[in-house]
């Protein structure tokens, strides 16, 4: 059960085409039907519903997103108060090689 729950956003993701086909068609019958002929709201209209259906199941994603997002500016924010990676030798920290740590990088 966890792995499903960890998974969820994912999941919801991929559920969120079939949902927004789905409000597309709907809404590209209900602008038939109230106002046929009207070229540009049939285009937009439809979009917009197709947007309303996706809506619920995008927002877990974008969320577990954000919350990625955040917590990396947080250890960037922490990272100064620890020190930059040159300093704790005593040299430059401008002056540090950070490629030589990277493998398959010349001496």
């Amino acid at each position: 059960m966890p792995a499903v729950r960890r998974n969820l956003p994912t999941i919801l993701l991929a559920a969120s085409l079939p949902a927004g086909l789905i409000g597309y068609l709907l809404g590209g019958r209900l602008v038939a039907a109230i106002a046929p002929g009207a070229t540009l709201v049939e285009l937009f209209v439809p979009l917009f519903i197709a947007g309303l259906c996706m809506m619920p199941f995008l927002v877990p994603w974008l969320d577990r997103r954000a919350k990625a997002d955040l917590a990396a500016i947080r250890a960037l924010r922490e990272e100064p108060a620890n020190g930059p990676p040159g300093a704790a030798k005593g040299g430059d920290p401008a002056s540090v090689d950070h490629d030589a740590d990277r493998p398959g990088s010349a001496p």
